[in-house]
């Protein structure tokens, strides 16, 4: 109908196995070229995705602020356990992005949030603080690249 705004559902983008330097830019591509009109959520399925590359990860963060910036969001749907997931949770950015255990957690967006979490709201802006910063460059200065 005119003048009636339509949500469309989810977009997922699942990434490839492994993703290192020489594919991160091509991923975090794929997941700001999922946003195309009326899209103002993509889930990322990074649930077979190994990644233990450090500037990997910052552009898996940078499409993350991205579409923040514009009022949209990314969900991660990242594997607990696996090496992304202990990288990910190592630099306490799980609470500033949308982070779910599984695929349908992400895309049902009911992950359990315990008392005093910053879950990012869908369309809303995530602002960083000064401790998951330091903790962020902590983590990419300890981390060793292993792909």
């Amino acid at each position: 109908m005119p003048g009636q705004e339509t949500c469309a559902p989810p977009v997922i983008v699942t990434l490839p196995a492994h993703i290192n330097a020489a594919t991160a830019e091509q991923a975090a591509g794929q997941i700001s070229a999922a946003f195309t009109p009326g899209v103002t959520v993509v889930i990322a399925d990074l649930t077979a995705t190994a990644c233990r590359d450090r500037s990997a990860i910052r552009h898996l963060l940078s499409a993350h602020r991205k579409a923040t910036a514009r009022g949209r969001q990314v969900r991660f749907a990242i594997r607990p356990g696996g090496s992304l997931h202990r990288i990910t949770e190592f630099a306490d950015i799980h609470p500033l992005l949308a982070v779910y255990p599984t695929l349908q957690r992400a895309i049902k967006a009911d992950y359990p949030k315990a008392p005093g979490d910053r879950a990012p709201s869908p369309g809303g802006s995530v602002n960083l603080t000064a401790l998951a910063h330091f903790r962020w460059w902590l983590c990419v200065l300890v981390c060793h690249d292993r792909s």
